[in-house]
């Protein structure tokens, strides 16, 4: 009598007319990762996942104080007080003496502040980790195109220093991952993905255990609210004057915190599906001239990043980065949101990055640069911490301690001096 034939593969999909659409983790795949099996390393994988915010920060409102493990949260971070056990800020981490806009991008993701990048951290460890999936990593931003310089717009770079391409379309960046780029004609003709796989998804019910069925309609649930909130973008962008009448109607800013969400939503989708285990978000551009007119700002972001001596734009640019930090706080919502088969949370087996390749936004700083890591019970990331580190070790450092994290076995990366004490526990 044949065994398991219930079971499917890991790498399975849901496949209806014109869609192929991935998979959470389920009971009923492979044997590696059934309960009553041999416990393989990293059944469930790590991930990584980095969100950007450009323009620096203020230090009096961003720097939290406090002992490493009884520390209080400063303005700008109050947004994660609900996910301080999460987090581990760093701090003093960069001893880059003076930065600038066209290099912070680079110092956030090679630790060296320069305009022709080398091989990101992603990258490397994207190289070693991304080859089960179908992308081996997954770039997004929230930002369109700053056309003065490539280093405005990537964050990941591959072994020969070339920029990756940075997916700006939500809905393009949707069907890359669920529905896949096909015949255009068959989309259109498709009112939604779970219409295309409903009789699939109905089969494959019938097979799942209870838990199974909890996760698959966790799935769906999360894959329509995301199809959702695109499909009223579009709508909304449909109904917007001609642009030559070049009215301030024109400019619907008011679409950039649910483009914002859903960015984040997708990251966080990626991984629960297994599409791909290195993810990064550009959440604001260096140099970004965003005016966030929904939070009842009036300066650009740019702008209000000088803002020495001036109390108006010292007011303004605490409230967008206090709002960017809150989006990074979502993106951890998101994640715990999001159950694998065996009870954990895509959070669990998630390390995530955030910050700024600048300090001080006014005076182009390299050196302390705002940086938050989170990550969940199975990373071994060292949580509920604020770690000092008086030296001043190089971002290099940083980098390579969470590429070692990933198991990559090399001793240096860019401008490294060795790795940072206490950001991890134990290994992944």
């Amino acid at each position: 009598m044949k065994q398991n034939n219930y079971l499917i593969p890991r790498r399975s999909f849901l496949k209806g007319t014109g869609v192929c659409m991935a998979l959470p983790a389920l009971e009923i795949m492979g044997p590696a990762i059934c309960h009553g099996t041999t416990k393989t390393k990293n059944t469930i994988p790590l991930r990584l996942g980095v969100f950007h915010k450009g323009n620096g920060i203020d230090p009096a409102n961003w720097q939290a104080t406090g002992k490493e493990d009884d520390f209080t949260l400063s303005k700008n971070l109050e947004p994660l007080a609900k996910y301080k056990k999460d987090i581990a800020i760093l701090s003093n981490v960069s001893n880059q003496p003076k930065g600038d806009h066209y290099g912070a991008m680079p110092l956030f993701m090679t630790g060296h502040q320069t305009r022709n990048p080398g091989y990101s951290f992603d990258q490397v460890i994207a190289d070693h980790v991304g080859t089960e999936t179908q992308f081996k990593s997954f770039q997004l931003s929230a930002e369109p195109v700053d056309v003065r310089s490539t280093t405005l717009n990537s964050l990941s770079y591959d072994k020969e220093g070339r920029g990756l391409f940075v997916e700006r379309n939500a809905q393009f960046a949707f069907d890359r991952l669920f529905r896949g780029l096909g015949d255009t004609s068959v989309r259109n003709e498709l009112s939604s993905i779970l219409d295309a796989v409903k009789e699939p998804a109905s089969s494959l019910m019938k097979k799942a255990s209870t838990a199974d069925k909890n996760v698959l309609s966790n799935y769906l649930d999360s894959i329509r609210e995301v199809e959702v909130a695109i499909q009223k973008q579009e709508q909304d962008g449909a109904s917007r004057p001609h642009l030559e009448k070049v009215g301030s109607e024109v400019i619907q800013l008011d679409d950039f915190p649910s483009k914002m969400k859903t960015m984040v939503d997708l990251v966080a989708l990626a991984f629960w599906t297994d599409a791909t285990r290195v993810a990064s978000c550009i959440m604001a551009l260096e140099s970004s001239r965003r005016i966030h007119d929904f939070l009842g700002l009036k300066a650009d972001f740019h702008w209000s990043s000088h803002f020495e001596r001036n109390k108006k734009l010292t007011e303004e640019f605490n409230i967008a980065n206090t709002w960017y930090v809150h989006q990074f706080g979502l993106a951890i919502e998101k994640m715990k949101s999001l159950k694998e088969h065996d009870g954990t949370s895509v959070f669990d087996h998630t390390v995530l990055l955030f910050g700024s390749g600048l300090s001080h936004g006014g005076k182009h700083l390299g050196a302390n640069l705002p940086l938050v890591m989170a990550g969940g019970k199975q990373t071994g990331l060292n949580t509920g911490k604020l770690l000092d580190y008086p030296d001043q070790p190089p971002h290099a450092n940083c980098l390579l301690s969470i590429i070692q994290h990933f198991g990559v076995q090399q001793q240096e990366y860019s401008k490294s001096t060795g790795t940072l004490d206490r950001l991890f526990t134990r290994g992944a």
